[in-house]
């Protein structure tokens, strides 16, 4: 009984929101080879659509996820400094900030190597258990181990849940990292990472400007009708990323002729659900100017040190366990 009153309370808001707020779907469907995330790659499709949209995971500029190829050694470096925020010393290459700052943080050993060639499960494997090491990241099984390696490193990321096998106790030491699987390694490492929390009240203020900017954003398309985005550099606040505008904008032009309505709205209570050092999870109470109530469920992203919305809107599924966190719902 009680499920299924959670499960009527949670129809009734979304159907509030419905007419409160447009219903983004996950960031996923800017690519054309999403597919892939289901049929290739099962077994982390929530994992990998997570990190696309919290902005993780990025693309090809030819609008591609690319899940089957493998991760190089400078994406795998670029995409963890970003996580961690490593900081670095730019060179000539574009990931040799990336670089610089995991070698003098202590996740990567040296600079040396081909950066542009695949880097192998166990070089990542090892990567991510000095990570653990460095930003104290929790011990989940004292017991665990891989049977093709004897690198401590290795081990240290199973035994912190960072990195699993491809089957039970074998890393696949040999075989190269797959930009899916990595999608779903940097979604744990967000997760995992809480030595340098943000406060909730900077969270809650970062997500009070973000729906300034989304307001901006439908003054401007309302004015304009286009799904132009010379718009984002006149933003009163920033605090919404350039993937998530240039998502919604063509869904907004998409359905310009419908008939719809897109209401500016306001915040009336933020509550913070989930919370790392680069990633946060807020839940939103909003009303917007027709009257119409509803509840927001927005990812953030610190980029740059600065806290961005990268995806939100209407509560999906996978939004219940934060919507009962927060106490929307029991």
């Amino acid at each position: 009984m009680k499920k299924i009153r959670v499960l009527i309370t949670l129809i009734v808001l979304i159907l509030l929101l419905a007419q409160a707020l447009p219903a983004y779907a996950e960031m996923e469907y800017r690519f054309s080879d999403k597919g892939t995330i289901n049929t290739d790659f099962s077994w982390g499709a929530d994992d990998i659509i997570e990190a696309i949209d919290f902005e993780l995971y990025a693309g090809y500029p030819d609008n591609t996820l690319g899940l089957n190829n493998n991760m190089t050694r400078a994406e795998f470096a670029a995409v963890l400094n970003r996580i961690v925020d490593a900081g670095g010393t730019p060179g000539p290459n574009w990931y040799d900030g990336a670089v610089d700052g995991l070698v003098k943080a202590g996740v990567i050993p040296d600079k040396s190597g081909d950066w542009d060639a695949p880097i192998t499960r166990l070089e990542a494997a090892k990567w991510l258990g000095r990570l653990a090491k460095v930003y104290q990241v929790t011990v989940k099984d004292p017991g665990a181990t891989f049977s093709d390696t004897s690198d401590p490193d290795a081990i240290y990321a199973n035994k912190t849940g960072l990195m699993k096998g491809v089957s039970p106790g074998v890393l696949g030491a040999d075989k190269n990292l797959l930009r899916g699987e990595a999608a779903v390694l940097l979604l744990r490492v967000a997760k995992s990472v809480d030595s340098n929390l943000p406060s909730d009240d900077e969270l809650k203020q970062a997500m009070v400007e973000a729906i300034g900017d989304v307001n901006a954003n439908i003054a401007d398309f309302e004015a304009r009708r286009n799904a132009d985005l010379s718009f984002y550099d006149k933003l009163p606040y920033k605090r919404v990323t350039r993937n998530y505008f240039e998502y919604e904008r063509k869904f907004m032009y998409a359905w310009r002729d419908d008939g719809r309505k897109n209401y500016q709205g306001k915040i009336d209570e933020v509550k913070v659900a989930e919370k790392h050092n680069a990633i946060a999870i807020v839940v939103c109470k909003i009303e917007n100017e027709s009257g119409y109530k509803g509840i927001a469920v927005a990812r953030l992203k610190k980029i740059d040190g600065r806290w961005m919305m990268t995806q939100g809107g209407t509560p999906e599924n996978r939004d219940l366990k934060y919507l009962q966190l927060v106490g929307i719902i029991k």
